[in-house]
């Protein structure tokens, strides 16, 4: 009898003996797996500033583009009046004047789109650089407002869509005699391509502390409508500052 317990004791250790080992191995390998895993996760602050880079290094090249852009639209505009000139005097034909004035016509829209894409890039840096910044502040309550040497917002309680943007751009409007200067509405290639977040957000390039600028922050304070305006992303420079209307750009899900 004892020799039958034995020999079934035996059994069931060369079962259960294999079986442990293969599970402690499989669970060991899990758990390497586990580590290599969050050894290779995104480091969000490292893509954050590589990001932040990108931007910077885009800007730079950009900058330089728009200076040579802007050379090339004043040889043209001079073209333009110097045969324009010649034609009084009967020493070009219409003809020519005309060719000039296109090629000047279409360095002109060339100089403003690019204006355009380098204000907004001006800007994605600044609330890229002072975003973290933000996401790190106590949540303001509604209508609640602060603000600190870099940076002022309000978040007002009025439910925000850029269905609402034209009320801001017709009292701007009213008010100054001139367009509203909207840098950026909703999502945009810069947006895309930086990874921002901006599709019912509308930044406008004032400065905070101009008189244009505190004339629209209050009366988006009075309208409840929320903002965040930037002074500027680096202190003693004039980077990039705006108003941002709308709740803050967060990075888009991937």
């Amino acid at each position: 009898m004892f020799a039958e317990v034995y020999k079934s004791r035996l059994l069931l250790m060369a079962v259960f003996i294999p079986l442990a080992l293969i599970t402690l191995f499989t669970l060991g390998n899990w758990d390497r797996r586990i580590w290599q895993s969050s050894d290779n996760a995104p480091n969000n602050t490292s893509t954050g500033a590589t990001s932040i880079e990108k931007m910077k290094q885009s800007l730079i090249q950009d900058r330089k583009l728009l200076a040579e852009y802007e050379r090339d639209q004043a040889t043209l505009r001079a073209e333009v009046i110097r045969r324009r000139k010649l034609f009084q005097d009967g020493q070009v034909s219409k003809e020519e004047v005309v060719e000039t004035e296109k090629s000047f016509v279409a360095a002109l829209q060339r100089v403003h789109a690019l204006r355009g894409s380098v204000i907004e890039t001006d800007i994605a840096i600044t609330e890229a650089v002072l975003g973290e910044k933000v996401a790190r502040m106590p949540v303001l309550p509604v209508n609640g407002y602060s603000e600190t040497r870099e940076l002022a917002r309000f978040n007002g309680g009025f439910k925000w869509s850029l269905k609402e943007a034209p009320r801001i751009e017709k009292y701007f409007s009213q008010t100054f005699g001139r367009n509203l200067p909207i840098a950026a509405k909703g999502q945009s290639q810069t947006h895309d391509r930086f990874g921002f977040d901006h599709r019912d957000s509308m930044d406008v390039a004032l400065h905070p502390d101009s008189a244009e600028g505190k004339a629209l922050i209050n009366q988006l304070r009075k309208t409840g409508i929320p903002f965040i305006a930037f002074r500027n992303a680096v202190p003693g420079a004039s980077t990039g500052p705006h108003i941002h209307i709308g709740t803050p750009s967060g990075r888009l899900a991937h």
